[in-house]
C-alpha cells in the first residue's frame, strides 16, 4: 500500500488528530479526484475544526491550481450555507487560512500569489470551484 492509499484511509479515522495529519500530508497529493474528494470532505468536517483548519493551512501553503482546487469547493459549500452554524464557522476557518498565503504572497517575491492561482480558477470545468473561487477573489482584499 502506497502513502496516499494510508493517509486516504487515515482520513477517515474517528480520531480528528488523525484526519487533521491526513489532511495535512494529502494536501501534498491534490490533483487526483480520489485525493480531491476526501479533501473536500476534511475541509467540511462536521464533528472538529482541526482537520478543516490543518487541511486548509497545507493546501494554502501549497498555493497551486491543484491545491486551491478543493479549497474553493470547500469555500463555495461553507459560504454558500448561511444558515448552517457549522458550515459557516468552517466559512471563518477557511477565510482565516487565507491570510496565510496572502502573508506569503507579501514577503516572497518568488510566490505566483493566491489571488492570482484563485483568477486560474475562475475557468475551472467544476461550478463549485468556480464559484468558490469567484466569491473568494471578492472576499479578499484587493491585490497590493
Amino acid at each position: 500500500m502506497d502513502l496516499a492509499e494510508t493517509l486516504l484511509r487515515l482520513a477517515r479515522s474517528d480520531a480528528f488528530s488523525e484526519r487533521a495529519r491526513a489532511g495535512t500530508e494529502l494536501s501534498r497529493f491534490a490533483g487526483s479526484d480520489a485525493v480531491d474528494q476526501v479533501l473536500l470532505e476534511l475541509l467540511l468536517d462536521g464533528d472538529n475544526t482541526s482537520p478543516v483548519q490543518d487541511t486548509a493551512e497545507a493546501l494554502i501553503k501549497r498555493g497551486d491550481r491543484a491545491a486551491l482546487r478543493p479549497f474553493a469547493a470547500a469555500w463555495n459549500r461553507a459560504d454558500s450555507a448561511k444558515d448552517d452554524t457549522h458550515l459557516t464557522e468552517i466559512a471563518d476557518y477557511l477565510y482565516g487560512a487565507t491570510s496565510y498565503g496572502l502573508w506569503l504572497d507579501a514577503t516572497d517575491p518568488q510566490r505566483t500569489g493566491l489571488q492570482t492561482v484563485l483568477a486560474t480558477l475562475l475557468d475551472d470545468q467544476d461550478e463549485a470551484v468556480r464559484k468558490g473561487a469567484g466569491s473568494l477573489l471578492s472576499a479578499l482584499p484587493s491585490a497590493r
